[in-house]
């Protein structure tokens, strides 16, 4: 192959040529400058290829590490104990223990005790349910032991996320039976019916 069709390739990498030039020269001390010099145009081109193939990839691997060390942390819950009105995606728990508001009335809402299992498959737990009883003014609540269950995992800004809840009671309470909810990106409650 000619150098003239080898040229053009490298042309676009011109100031990354000449940065690993200057990595390498300060890493070896000099010694690879003065085989370049010597080794003429062809030698020079030989060398530019191949340092620019080891800057790729270096940078292949760079790149590639985050999404890896992403995958390797665990996956959060987004929206414990209420929703924001900005926006959702913030305070990113893991096996959050407490609160979790799921109506924008405070008409209902879980209090969570403690998770069974956590992986990326999904997560269950077990939780009490708050249900109001009544309309107008009276205050009055119901309670009962409930299963959660969260699962269907999707990524945000390089974070794995659950984005279904479903919720298992074993009878209703208050007119209020198993469930599913989503999450929501915005707006509150951050987990509903739907979005």
């Amino acid at each position: 192959m000619s150098q003239a069709h080898v040229l053009p390739t490298l042309g676009a990498f011109r100031t990354l040529r000449s940065d690993v030039r200057l990595g390498v020269y300060w890493m070896l001390g000099g010694a690879m400058r003065t085989k370049i010099k010597a080794g003429g145009l062809a030698m020079k081109t030989r060398f530019t290829a191949i340092m620019i193939g080891i800057a790729m990839i270096a940078a292949g691997i760079s790149l590639a590490s985050p999404s890896a060390s992403a995958a390797s942390r665990p996956v959060v819950v987004y929206g414990v104990p209420y929703g924001h009105l900005g926006g959702n995606f913030v305070h990113p728990r893991v096996r959050p223990i407490g609160m979790l508001m799921w109506t924008g009335d405070g008409s209902a809402w879980f209090i969570i005790h403690s998770w069974r299992t956590w992986s990326s498959a999904g997560a269950t737990g077990s939780a009490t349910v708050h249900v109001r009883s009544c309309w107008g003014n009276c205050r009055r609540y119901k309670t009962e032991a409930t299963t959660l269950h969260f699962y269907r995992v999707l990524w945000h800004d390089g974070r794995r996320y659950f984005s279904r809840l479903h919720f298992a009671l074993a009878h209703k309470v208050a007119g209020l039976g198993s469930s599913t909810l989503m999450f929501c990106a915005r707006g509150v409650p951050a987990w509903y019916y739907r979005c």
